[in-house]
């Protein structure tokens, strides 16, 4: 996936990782799981894989860690998604460019259109 970085950018590809979930991560995501808003194929996920960093891929690619998806949906809630706006998903990423995705409570990923999640056109 980096392999035309360099010659593009002009510098090389920093470090891309998938972090292992630790015990922290672990017991967030069963926290997450009790609200029943995150999709199960999530809470798996996080079982395992901590958060992911890929800073040098495109914009840069980043799925936040379950302790910081449950942070955001304690302090702000869950945000709507869908085209009708009818579900309620959790922020779980972003790209390098301020976009957002968002995890719906069927499995869903929605990536904003917008920076913002308070605008219209998610």
């Amino acid at each position: 996936m980096t392999d035309e970085f360099e010659r593009r950018y002009g510098f090389p590809a920093g470090v891309n990782e998938d972090r292992p979930a630790d015990h922290a991560d672990q017991v967030a995501a069963r926290t997450l799981a009790q609200h029943r808003i995150v999709p199960a194929d999530l809470v798996h996920f996080y079982a395992s894989i901590g958060d992911v960093t890929w800073a040098d891929v495109g914009n840069g690619y980043f799925v936040d860690s379950a302790a910081d998806v449950l942070l955001r949906f304690q302090q702000y809630e869950a945000v709507d998604v869908g085209m009708d706006h009818r579900d309620r998903g959790l922020v779980i990423g972003s790209n390098g460019g301020g976009l957002s995705y968002v995890a719906g409570p069927r499995g869903v990923i929605y990536r904003t259109r917008t920076a913002s999640l308070d605008e219209p056109g998610r």
